[in-house]
């Protein structure tokens, strides 16, 4: 078969697919014609069970309280935690629960100089449904502090105020680190 021939059936070829393609193409779509007038109803199931471990979660904010100058003198400054503390029940229960929370020292990144921190006070706003109950300056320093009770989904705006006494003891400068520990108990 000459090259020639080739082109002319490939060329005869595509003509004819297309006009039956513009044939059945332009036919119109119709539905079906119900031929009964009974229904079938069929059902879905699935059960949902609660995990067996991890069925609670807890995500706390951080908090920056920026350069503060060293004085002589008690410093406070005051933050805005990076979010909204969000707590998901996943067991099936409404249990009631409490949200504790402690501060450990803060100490020099680079070595282990604690800074003369007198107290940590935390407020968490209710949230904006009414679930969370939130609670005011709250002093979590070395120290459980309930700040959230019962509910579920995000709080309200979290803040803390820490306080640094420089009258007592001299504040070395350079950048602190404290960890804060959040435990959810039962009850209120």
């Amino acid at each position: 078969m000459t090259r020639e021939n080739k082109v002319k059936i490939f060329i005869l070829s595509f003509f004819f697919i297309n006009i039956s393609f513009l044939l059945f193409v332009e036919r119109p779509i119709s539905a079906d014609t119900a031929i009964d007038s009974q229904n079938s109803v069929a059902n879905a199931y699935i059960n949902v069970t609660a995990p067996t471990t991890n069925t609670w979660s807890l995500t706390a904010p951080n908090f920056n309280f920026g350069t503060q100058t060293a004085s002589s003198s008690v410093i406070n400054s005051n933050a805005t935690g990076d979010a909204a503390i969000k707590i998901v029940n996943l067991s099936g229960t409404s249990t009631s629960f409490s949200l504790q929370q402690s501060i450990s020292d803060f100490t020099l990144v680079s070595n282990t100089v604690v800074l003369p921190a007198t107290g940590f006070y935390v407020s968490v706003a209710n949230s904006s449904d009414g679930k969370l109950i939130g609670s005011s300056n709250v002093n979590i320093f070395k120290q459980n502090g309930v700040v959230l009770r019962s509910g579920t989904m995000n709080s309200g705006a979290v803040t803390a105020q820490l306080t640094v006494d420089g009258t007592t003891r001299v504040i070395v400068t350079g950048s602190y680190k404290a960890t804060i520990t959040s435990t959810l108990v039962t009850g209120p």
